[in-house]
């Protein structure tokens, strides 16, 4: 049994896919779909790490006044 989903997307994002399927909405269906499931058998995304201090400290490049800053003592 299918239920219907409606969806809210950006003009330019509807642009590209009406451009694409030119009012075939059956293909823009299956389409949709077809993306969903592949988002949902793929790996689960991993979360995004936060910007620590370790890598804070790390983007500062050694022996510079900016690293130093950083925490490196000077």
């Amino acid at each position: 049994m299918s239920k219907r989903v409606t969806l809210n997307i950006d003009p330019e994002l509807y642009q590209h896919l009406e451009q694409r399927f030119k009012g075939d909405e059956q293909g823009l269906q299956q389409f949709i779909i077809e993306a969903i499931r592949k988002q949902l058998t793929g790996p689960p995304p991993l979360p995004k790490k936060k910007d620590d201090l370790e890598s804070y400290l790390k983007k500062g490049s050694s022996g510079s006044r900016t690293y130093g800053v950083k925490g490196q003592g000077w």
